[in-house]
């Protein structure tokens, strides 16, 4: 045998192999990779789950995707489970937190029987607390102190952006009064157990948070107003010197309007003009810019 006809054989074998090599490549980059759209959502007791909806992919790659479903009828936190197979037998898993809860008009719901996320960073000036995020037991801010003009506390950084907040106010003749800083756990249960009591628990749900899943409760939020007594606390505040003063100039000094009228559905609160949150400037102005809730923010960095 020539070494010529060996070598073109040798040549043909690598070839073949470079061709196969290259297909099998090209194979395993087609091959589907789970993914889901969300990390945790709400639904209403008692209401069918679109579990598909939730993976992001065609109809034909959600074909191969198995998950066990719950029963909707009972109230509480689930875990979901889809996985995915692909040719070579190889499993990817991934998990969706479903709350089954008592959903209100406007998609607002009861943050009873849902089981919270503890946070592990209840001390960063950005902590993300809501109906699904949790403070965790015991912790409490070590820096508080007196706000200006008010017996109201908030962590020391937040106390002195809201002094040159009030300052700047009174400087152009609006009005500021600290109606609510800092609540200890007791507190905020006093607050959510006498709304609920008084106004049922739906209006509760809407104005009001429970027992360790309050901002009052890092000591980075406060309640303003343009008057002592009477309705201090209403939408009224909105068409104040003080509430538009918190919209246009709040976040120069680091806050935000943490519940705005048409982030409803994102922030799951009703709207509250007076209730602004401490997050710092840098942003704080990212957040004013792009008219971004803390909620939207987080969920883009994640």
């Amino acid at each position: 045998m020539s070494f010529q006809y060996i070598n073109q054989k040798i040549c043909i074998c690598l070839a073949t192999l470079i061709l196969l090599s290259g297909c099998s490549s090209t194979h395993q980059q087609e091959e589907y990779s789970l993914k889901l759209n969300r990390q945790r959502v709400q639904i209403s007791q008692n209401s069918q789950i679109d579990y598909l909806s939730y993976i992001v992919g065609s109809d034909e790659d959600k074909e191969n995707v198995h998950y066990k479903p719950i029963d909707s009828s009972k109230l509480g936190t689930y875990q979901v489970e889809y996985i995915n197979t692909n040719s070579q037998g190889q499993q990817t898993r991934k998990t969706l937190t479903i709350d089954i809860v008592k959903m209100y008009k406007n998609h607002i719901y009861s943050p009873q029987n849902i089981q919270p996320t503890i946070i592990e960073n209840p001390e960063d000036i950005t902590a993300l607390v809501n109906k699904t995020h949790q403070i965790p037991d015991g912790w409490k801010p070590g820096d508080l102190v007196n706000v200006v003009d008010s017996h109201q506390q908030l962590r020391k950084e937040a106390a002195q952006a809201y002094k040159d907040f009030y300052l700047a106010a009174q400087e152009r003749g609006i009005k500021c009064y600290a109606i609510s800083g800092y609540r200890t756990n007791e507190t905020q249960s006093l607050y959510w157990n006498r709304q609920v009591q008084i106004r049922g628990e739906e209006y509760a749900s809407q104005y009001s948070a429970y027992p360790g899943r309050s901002e009052h409760q890092l000591g980075l939020a406060i309640d303003v107003s343009n008057q002592l007594t009477g309705d201090r606390l209403s939408e009224k505040v909105a068409d104040s010197a003080i509430g538009k003063f918190i919209i246009s100039d709040g976040y120069k000094y680091g806050f935000i309007l943490r519940y705005p009228k048409d982030k409803v559905s994102i922030t799951n609160y009703g709207y509250e003009p007076w209730h602004m949150r401490y997050v710092g400037k840098k942003l704080a102005k990212e957040l004013h810019d792009n008219e971004l809730t803390l909620e939207e923010y987080m969920e883009k960095e994640q």
